[in-house]
């Protein structure tokens, strides 16, 4: 009954989003006709292989024992309709590259892999959309947070930030821009700018919603963060005074490193098990809250063919929603694992870590040993 109510409700929510593109009589119809289908299965396959305890948790559950006992595949069902979207998303590709530009099916296309986790693939369409509308402030800030799913560390860079700053002086107020541009400005320790967008994406949303609440707990850790170091001047405030960093006595390395900017995170191999897990594979390090395991994970960092030993900070870059940061947890739980497939989800073969708990910034750096091999 549950997995019928919730197809049901997606569907109808999928032919509310694309009616605009449904009435038109363009050869975009059909692509509009398909996604109103590729969406619900999106959605519920993501749920299936992220969302459900058994998407992480490979440690062996009666369910899955049960599965394995009387011979049944616990993942045929996930594979086929991996398959089946991955059918749906090649066509588009291929209906996009045969006709002539489209801005939307583009859009509508890199949107898609991002919920599906094909992020290099993602940028490839957004580029492609910034080929077409080279001034579009949406495709701007679509193809930035796309590049910062892709990157291995989840930074945004200055060639981002400069498509960002281009987006907002287009489109002033674009709430998306504003929250990319934050963190960014709270990557490099520039928490006053980190605030000053923050706040005007505050003054746009609605009282006590759970994405303000959202919103200003950032700006109270920003603010937390630029207290204890002393204050931070403007990036603007630093370019037009060059020489002013080197006047002051420097803080103290203690004093600075009082707050971290997230999670220090070294993930190894263990001594036995080096030389069996093969490189080539994608490492998952999962975000969860403490607790059992129930629902999403708070965050993912991917790192395609990593090198062990491998030192990361988890931070809010890291979080899968907006509204749900992996900062808002005061512990989190922590599991590393190499897909030698490259799915999210655990396979066969895989390799792991156990998981294990760790405070929000602490100073102290949390080692996940993967030891383990997934059955």
């Amino acid at each position: 009954m549950f997995w019928s109510i919730a197809a049901a409700v997606l569907f109808a929510a999928a032919i509310i989003t694309f009616l605009p593109l449904l009435r038109d009589r363009s050869l975009w119809k059909p692509v509009a006709l398909a996604m109103v289908f590729i969406v619900p299965v999106a959605s519920l396959w993501m749920y299936q292989q992220l969302g459900t305890p058994e998407g992480i948790d490979v440690t062996g559950s009666p369910d899955r024992t049960a599965s394995r006992n009387t011979g049944q595949d616990p993942n045929a069902a996930h594979s086929a309709q991996s398959q089946e979207l991955d059918a749906m998303i090649t066509s588009m590709q291929e209906r996009l590259t045969e006709t002539e530009p489209d801005l939307e099916g583009w859009v509508l296309l890199g949107r898609t892999l991002i919920s599906v986790q094909r992020f290099p693939e993602a940028v490839d369409a957004l580029e492609t959309a910034d080929r077409i509308s080279p001034e579009n402030p949406q495709v701007m800030v679509d193809l930035v947070e796309a590049r910062v799913y892709n990157s291995a560390n989840g930074r945004i860079s200055t060639e981002m930030v400069a498509m960002l700053q281009r987006a907002l002086q287009l489109q002033p107020g674009m709430q998306k821009a504003l929250w990319l541009m934050g963190i960014a400005e709270s990557q490099v320790g520039n928490f006053a700018g980190a605030i000053s967008s923050w706040e005007a994406l505050l003054a746009q949303l609605e009282p006590g919603s759970s994405v303000a609440q959202s919103v200003q707990a950032q700006i109270d850790d920003a603010n937390v963060r630029m207290t204890a170091t002393g204050g931070e001047p403007t990036a603007m405030a630093r370019a037009a005074q060059p020489m002013a960093a080197a006047e002051p006595e420097p803080a103290p390395a203690e004093e600075v490193e009082e707050v971290p900017e997230g999670i220090k995170v070294m993930v190894r191999a263990g001594d036995a098990n080096q030389s069996s897990i093969p490189s080539g594979g994608v490492l998952y390090v999962v975000i969860r809250a403490a607790g059992p395991a129930m629902g999403p994970p708070l965050g993912v960092r991917r790192v395609i063919d990593p090198v062990l030993p491998l030192e990361i900070v988890i931070s809010d870059a890291d979080s899968m929603l907006k509204e749900r940061l992996i900062s808002s947890e005061k512990e989190v739980m922590l599991q590393a694992r190499i897909s030698l497939t490259g799915s999210p989800a655990a396979r066969s073969g895989d390799w792991q870590s156990v998981a294990t708990a760790a405070p929000m910034y602490s100073p102290e750096t949390v080692e996940l040993v993967i030891d383990q091999r997934v059955e």
